[in-house]
């Protein structure tokens, strides 16, 4: 029985560390924007479980609806690509993935101005 309940704490383990490394999408204040409000630097608004900020997100790409509402200051969701954006143009061609990374905070897009 000690083995089936190590073999469940393991898995609940694995489970929370898959997820603690999945980028998904969060909440971020926005605090420095470019002049063409293509790309902008946010702090997450989330603190870490210690209580600390987490790292600012720098060079963010800004979808063009959200560029129409966005200032410093805004709170804003900002979502994580599945593959890396390190390759791309910023334009609409295809490209080819520079790397393995996916989830990551280095492929961050602001999908929406939330204030």
């Amino acid at each position: 029985m000690a083995d089936r309940n190590n073999d469940t704490l393991f898995i609940k383990q694995l489970l929370s560390s898959i997820s603690a490394n999945l980028h998904v999408a969060q909440l971020a204040r926005v605090t420095s924007l470019s002049a063409d409000k293509t790309r902008c630097d946010v702090q997450p608004l989330a603190h870490n479980l210690n209580g600390g900020k987490r790292a600012m997100l720098l060079n963010v790409v800004v979808g063009r609806c959200a560029r129409q509402y966005i200032s410093v200051g805004s709170v804003v969701v900002v979502g994580f690509l599945d593959r890396s954006l390190e390759s791309w143009d910023g334009t609409g061609a295809d490209y080819d993935i520079g790397s393995s990374r996916m989830h990551d905070l280095n492929d961050a897009v602001i999908w929406e101005v939330i204030t």
